[in-house]
């Protein structure tokens, strides 16, 4: 398949070759929590070459880094500042407010980290008992407020930096509080429950930020954070706190919060044009059409493709119990993990542990995980539907194609989705690539590559005991087809189930009609196929579709007929028929876009009896004959589509059921 990632070849190659290279020319380093382990070290010839304009202008000699910072950043391997933290570095310094908006994946965390730190080891060096914290750093979830005050202790050198959440005792926050700290870190629901106890004191406080702030309005802490807010900003604060709000998006919420504190004494920074891609640009959109019951086996062939058995994905699900049901579905072959509301906190913490250390392939999750936790390397993710709001397909595909690196984002919809997909399209300012389910050249190709590189697991040592049966094998089945038979059983593709490229069911084979004009209806396809196949065969031919330039359609046949189609069909000077090996870019359809049609006929242009004339029926109302989806929706017309299904029905039966597939 065009969009299947290239694997890793074979074990010499691999010792030739170190490491791959970031697109930024940053080198990858291993799987981290921090949020900028991406920024990893140049390549060795770095000094060699031209420097790009995010390197010349995330330059650390343009900004004010202490040696003792500069040391801690070398040591993480980042080389200079991601355009967002180059932005917002002097602003934060200089003690402004701020509002900053950028992509995920984009380092915003060491924006305000970075600077923060800088001004606290500048201005205090002394470390008293019992000190108020001096810095409060908001974030939606447990995860993320980790994530962010271990990267706060990675570039200082002498700060305290405490996390607090819900899900772990208050005895140890507590104590921390007492003791005293310079940076606390945590959610709103945490931070209020010490707030309502006395525990915290924010008199001190000189720099508040809120980060993922869209998200904490989306999980119902709006009022929550509103609070905090005023006990920061209360009367008996000498001077009001420095405030940073960072996000990837900034709905309304958020300039009313800024509006509210500090008026219009603030500064905004924000590298996402209104017209312009909203997700990162090192991703892929893919999106594949599927019922909800052929759903859980595609997914699993998606993996098998697109990430393999060494490669790591993120699937996130609508519901706990989808994420709980497709975990244990036989079709997930590679080791998977659950991750949502009703998991322990210490489970969670144990399942993000096993997933960053590759241990764990696959990560099934609800929402809880779609933002602010930052796993390296991330291959895959896959959204099981359409979301409700295009902020959270912005935030879920931001898992992937994080610093530099290439992904994949690939979303599963329902017939009945497809103008959700559009409205994504037209609201992230995306163009998603439909395509169909994995073929069975496409699973192969994938599942060969998987084993050959599993191959280079196996230790010299181990061989002399398998030497005795390879060679007996190779005897018997000579040396080609015995590694091909021992690939076969590495990769568990033993047995290659057919599917649909149009509709993603398993035990059907899409086909592509071709002639060499433009096709008015779909009679001509109909009638190309009665003068050359059975008759038992051209019934079952369902899911018609022309295709964008109408001189090609496309079917899904079962695949039981595969060798009669192959024996029976003769290409011609103008029409031929072949096995689709991926999903051609398809003629969209009103019906379509409402909702309704893509059976057989496509709704609009009529049924298998919708053709000809027949087609012609108001918004998908033609498709009368032989069962169209789109068949019947039509008002205007209705009576003389009917007359002319009846008149010009050549012959053919009328009383097949209407097929929903």
């Amino acid at each position: 398949m065009a969009y299947m990632k290239e694997k890793t070849k074979v074990k010499k190659e691999k010792k030739s070759k170190k490491t791959d290279k970031a697109t930024n020319g940053l080198e990858e380093s291993a799987p981290s929590n921090d949020s900028t382990e991406d920024q990893t070290k140049a390549a060795d010839n770095t000094t060699e070459k031209e420097l790009t304009p995010d390197e010349k202008n995330g330059a650390f000699s343009n900004f004010n880094i202490s040696q003792q910072s500069l040391k801690k950043l070398s040591e993480r391997g980042v080389t200079y500042l991601f355009p967002i933290q180059a932005k917002t570095y002097n602003i934060v310094y200089e003690g402004k407010n701020l509002i900053a908006q950028a992509r995920t994946g984009t380092g915003k965390t060491l924006s305000f980290a970075l600077p923060l730190v800088e001004l606290l080891q500048k201005c205090d060096k002394t470390k008293k008992t019992a000190r108020a914290p001096k810095v409060l750093v908001m974030a939606p979830t447990r995860e993320l407020a980790k994530q962010v005050c271990e990267d706060f202790s990675s570039v200082s050198t002498n700060l305290s930096a405490f996390c607090i959440y819900g899900g772990s005792p208050y005895a140890p926050q507590e104590y921390a509080l007492r003791t005293g700290i310079d940076i606390l870190v945590g959610t709103p629901g945490r931070i209020y429950d010490h707030i309502e106890r006395g525990n915290l004191d924010l008199t001190k406080l000189q720099h508040v930020v809120l980060d993922e702030v869209d998200q904490m309005l989306d999980m119902g802490f709006a009022d929550m954070v509103d609070s905090i807010l005023q006990h920061a900003y209360g009367a008996e604060i000498e001077k009001k706190p420095q405030t940073l709000l960072f996000s990837a998006t900034l709905p309304p919420w958020v300039q009313q919060t800024g509006k509210k504190y500090f008026g219009n004494n603030v500064e905004k920074i924000v590298l996402v044009g209104n017209m312009e891609n909203r997700t990162s640009k090192n991703v892929e959109h893919l999106a594949i059409k599927c019922s909800y019951f052929d759903r859980a086996s595609t997914i699993g062939d998606v993996i098998k493709v697109y990430s393999g058995n060494h490669g790591r994905t993120m699937v996130f699900c609508q519901t706990k119990r989808d994420a709980d049901e497709l975990a244990v579905s036989p079709s997930i072959k590679q080791d998977c993990e659950v991750l949502h509301g009703d998991i322990p906190q210490m489970k969670r913490e144990r399942v993000l542990k096993s997933f960053r250390e590759g241990k764990c392939k696959v990560l099934i999750s609800t929402d809880v995980a779609a933002r602010g936790l930052d796993i390296p390397e991330i291959d895959l993710v896959i959204q099981c539907s359409p979301p409700k709001d295009v902020e959270s397909y912005i935030h879920r595909s931001g898992r992937t194609g994080r610093a530099g690196r290439s992904g994949i984002c690939l979303c599963f919809y329902k017939p009945q989705e497809e103008y959700d997909i559009q409205t994504v399209e037209r609201r992230a300012n995306i163009k998603f690539k439909k395509i169909g389910g994995p073929t069975t050249e496409d699973i192969i190709k994938a599942s060969a590559a998987d084993a050959a590189r599993s191959l280079e697991l196996v230790e010299d040592e181990t061989l002399q005991y398998f030497r005795e049966s390879a060679q007996a094998l190779v005897e018997e089945r000579g040396a080609v087809d015995a590694v091909a038979a021992a690939l076969a059983v590495i990769s568990g593709s033993t047995k290659i189930v057919p599917r649909s490229l149009l509709s993603s069911k398993e035990g059907f084979t899409t086909y592509i009609f071709t002639t060499n004009m433009e096709m008015r209806t779909m009679s001509y396809v109909w009638r190309a196929l009665e003068k050359q196949l059975p008759e038992e065969i051209k019934e079952k031919a369902m899911r018609m579709r022309f295709c964008k330039d109408k001189m090609s359609s496309v079917f899904d046949l079962p695949s039981e007929f595969e060798s009669d189609v192959a024996t029976k069909w003769t290409d011609t000077n103008f029409d031929t028929l072949q096995k689709a090996t991926a999903l051609p870019e398809l003629l969209e359809s009103e019906s379509s876009n409402k909702g309704y049609g893509n059976s057989w006929g496509g709704g609009g242009g009529g049924g298998r009896g919708g053709g000809g004339f027949r087609g012609r029926g108001s918004r998908g109302g033609g498709g009368f004959g032989r069962g169209s989806r789109g068949g019947g929706r039509g008002m205007s017309n209705g009576f003389s589509a009917q007359k002319r299904r009846i008149d010009t029905s050549n012959g053919e039966p009328q009383n097949k059921k209407i097929r929903f597939d």
